[in-house]
C-alpha cells in the first residue's frame, strides 16, 4: 500500500451493511475471491484484470464488474504509479436471502466502456455519480443509499452474456493453475504445503511448483502468505483482535511473520493500516457516514458528480437529457454545426473521427 494519502474506505462491513466503497491506489498482486458484487471503476491511469475467464486492460474512466465467487485480480501497470481506482462492494451474504435471490446465478464478469458494454456503462457510472454525491453531501439518507445500492446491483446483473476477451492461454497448464489456485484460496487458513497441494491435485511437486511460479511470478511460499495476509483484512480492520491472533488465524506463523510479509505485500505495517482506515471512517451513532475526500480525490470524482441529469440517452459522442419542460442535448467533443427542420427536428453536426 504505497499511496495511503490516495485511500479512502467506506466500509459498511464495520456496521453490518452491505454496501462499501473504497478509492485507492493499490495494486492487488494475488488472487482474490469474494462472496460480493464487485465493481471497480477507474479513475487515474489503467490495470490489468485477470479472471478465471479473461484477461484484459481496464483504462481510465472505464468499468470492471467482478460476480460473486469470481477468482480475480487487478494490477496496476508498472509504468503507472499514479493509478487510481474506486471499488464498491456489494455483499449479498448481509441481505435477507428473499431479497438477494441467488447472486452467483445473476451476475457475469466483464469490462464496461463507451464502445463496449456501452449501454449498462453509461448507466453505471451515471449512478456510481448519484452514490458519490450523495456521500459526499451533509443529507445522506439511508433509504436514498438502500435505492441507490439496488440499483447498481440491477444495472450490473446481467440478462445476456456479456461478451468477454478470453485468455490466451486456454490449455491445460491454465486449467491446471485455477484448480491450484482455488485449493489454495480454501485452505489458506489451514497447514498448508506445496506437497499437499500437488497430493490433493494429482500433481507431482515439480510439476506444481513450477506452474505456480509460472502463472503466480512468485515461489508457493510467498504466494501463500500473501494470499494469507489479504484473507486476513476484513478481521484486522475490525479492530478487535490483537495482530498475534490475526496471524494465527489466517494461517501465518506468527506476528513477526505476519508483520514482515504485510509491510511487503503494501508497504506500510498492519497497524499504520488499521489506524489510516479508521481515520478514515466516520461513522457516527446516528448511522451517519461523511466522505472527507483530499482536493485531488474531489478533482478525480468530479466528472462522476458533475451533473445529476434526468437523461434520456448518451453515448460517447453525444449526451441528451430533460431539464424541467426543455430537452437539452450536448456533443461531448464539440460540434461543426446545427440546423433546426421545419418539422422541430434538430440536427446536431458532430466531426468525423478519424480512422486509426
Amino acid at each position: 500500500m504505497k499511496n495511503m494519502d490516495g485511500y479512502y474506505d467506506f466500509s459498511g462491513q464495520k456496521f453490518g451493511y452491505p454496501l462499501s466503497l473504497s478509492i485507492n491506489g493499490f495494486t492487488q498482486n494475488v488472487f482474490a475471491r469474494q462472496s460480493s458484487l464487485e465493481i471497480s471503476y477507474v479513475l487515474q491511469g489503467s490495470y490489468e484484470a485477470v479472471t478465471e475467464h479473461f484477461c484484459e486492460t481496464v483504462h481510465e474512466r472505464e468499468l470492471i464488474v467482478i460476480a460473486p465467487d469470481e477468482i480475480h485480480m487487478l494490477v496496476k501497470h508498472p509504468e503507472e504509479e499514479n493509478s487510481m481506482v474506486l471499488t464498491i462492494h456489494i455483499d449479498f451474504s448481509r441481505m435477507a436471502e428473499s431479497m438477494a435471490g441467488n447472486p452467483k446465478e445473476s451476475f457475469h464478469s466483464g469490462i464496461f466502456t463507451e464502445t463496449q458494454n456501452k449501454e449498462v456503462y453509461f448507466a453505471l457510472k451515471r449512478k456510481i455519480g448519484e452514490l458519490i454525491k450523495m456521500l459526499m453531501e451533509d443529507k445522506s439518507n439511508l433509504l436514498h443509499l438502500n435505492v441507490l445500492m439496488a440499483e447498481l446491483a440491477f444495472l450490473a446483473a446481467s440478462s445476456d452474456p456479456l461478451g468477454m476477451q478470453e485468455l490466451p492461454l486456454q490449455s491445460e497448464h491454465q486449467e491446471n493453475y485455477m484448480k491450484a489456485i482455488r485449493y489454495i484460496d480454501t485452505h489458506f487458513r489451514e497447514p498448508l504445503s506445496l506437497g499437499n497441494v500437488a497430493h490433493q491435485l494429482s500433481f507431482s511437486l515439480s510439476y506444481t511448483s513450477k506452474l505456480l511460479k509460472k502463472y503466480t511470478g512468485l515461489p508457493f511460499i510467498k504466494y501463500l502468505s500473501y494470499v494469507r495476509i489479504r484473507g486476513s483484512l476484513e478481521a484486522l480492520l475490525e479492530g478487535k483482535d490483537q495482530i498475534e491472533k490475526i496471524a494465527l488465524d489466517c494461517g501465518m506463523a506468527n506476528a513477526k511473520a505476519y508483520t514482515t510479509t504485510f509491510k511487503e505485500l503494501y508497504g506500510v505495517l498492519p497497524s499504520a493500516y488499521r489506524k489510516q482506515f479508521q481515520q478514515n471512517l466516520r461513522y457516527s451513532q446516528q448511522g451517519y457516514q461523511k466522505m472527507e475526500l483530499n482536493e485531488g480525490q474531489k478533482q478525480l470524482l468530479w466528472h462522476l458528480v458533475e451533473q445529476q441529469k434526468q437523461v434520456l440517452y448518451e453515448d460517447a459522442q453525444i449526451i441528451i437529457w430533460k431539464q424541467g419542460d426543455t430537452v437539452c442535448c450536448q456533443a461531448k467533443g464539440g460540434w461543426q454545426g446545427m440546423e433546426v427542420n421545419p418539422d422541430g427536428k434538430c440536427l446536431l453536426h458532430l466531426p468525423q473521427k478519424k480512422p486509426f
